[in-house]
């Protein structure tokens, strides 16, 4: 197998452990010397029992995500944002006690391969990849993409997108209430409940409900996994979130010019 990056560690299991550093910045402004700089860590881990034959199925972890340094940013700010990242990987690891570190966390994915496999020897390979992206980096804007895809046995692998939103001068995530007027919900589901319906294909009237939605009371109501996009603002349904598993995830994108009247920071959108 071969091996890239700035620094390789061998770590149980057989596994290997890949840090890559590099600098990466999306930024297409023109001012991307003031945008925030970040390095990658990757981190993969494969089953000890064929970490050797690549071309066979493997259960495997992979983790990647940015670590940002300071530049013209405070350095709390940037300490904040880093620490939003991990602890959000970790808690992801685990739906009870979050592992302390990512190595941890993989650690304890293999631990529950394996005793998975000892109560059911046929049980297939698993995976987990966990990935976090920059996908837009502005010095007031720093926004994430969380990708995550797993099998752990069962009819079907599964997989999420969860976005946040920093203010990378302050450190703090950016909510839908920093960036439209007060009072803007009933507006906004109204505007977004079109595009809805239009990527549904369903009529202006027809219930929710009835094609198998499971909004509260029938009623579309948008959620709170949104990104600044330049084209506009994108809010993201998982898997399950508001339908069963056939349904898949839904992907909503509203155009700023739709919001007008609505936003009240335009210093926040980015705008091509």
């Amino acid at each position: 197998m071969r091996i890239t990056g700035k620094s390789v560690m061998i770590g149980v299991l057989g596994a290997i452990t890949v840090l890559t550093a590099g600098q990466a910045i999306a930024e297409t402004s023109g001012a991307s010397h003031y945008a925030t700089t970040y390095t990658v860590n990757e981190s993969v881990k494969t089953d000890g029992k064929c970490a050797h034959t690549p071309k066979t199925p493997c259960t495997q972890i992979k983790v990647s995500y940015p670590v940002f340094s300071q530049g013209s940013q405070p350095s709390g700010a940037i300490d904040a944002i880093n620490a939003s990242v991990q602890r959000f990987l970790l808690q992801s690891a685990s739906e009870d006690q979050p592992p302390a570190t990512i190595e941890a966390a993989m650690g304890r994915f293999f631990q529950n391969y394996q005793s998975a496999i000892r109560q059911f020897p046929q049980q297939g390979v698993w995976a987990d990849e966990k990935q976090v992206q920059v996908i837009h980096n502005r010095p007031n804007l720093l926004s994430l993409q969380y990708a995550h895809y797993w099998y752990t046995g069962g009819a079907h692998p599964n997989s999420s997108r969860t976005y946040w939103n920093f203010n990378p001068q302050t450190g703090k995530t950016i909510q839908l209430s920093d960036l439209l007027v007060k009072g803007y919900a009933p507006q906004l589901n109204a505007i977004a409940e079109k595009h809805f319906r239009r990527v549904k294909e369903l009529t202006a009237n027809e219930s929710l409900t009835a094609a198998g939605f499971w909004f509260d009371h029938g009623k579309f109501q948008l959620n709170r996994n949104f990104a600044l996009t330049p084209k506009g603002l994108l809010f993201f349904f998982n898997t399950y979130e508001i339908g069963p598993y056939v349904m898949g995830p839904t992907e909503l994108l509203i155009p700023y010019p739709e919001l007008k009247g609505l936003v009240k920071n335009q210093a926040l959108l980015p705008m091509p």
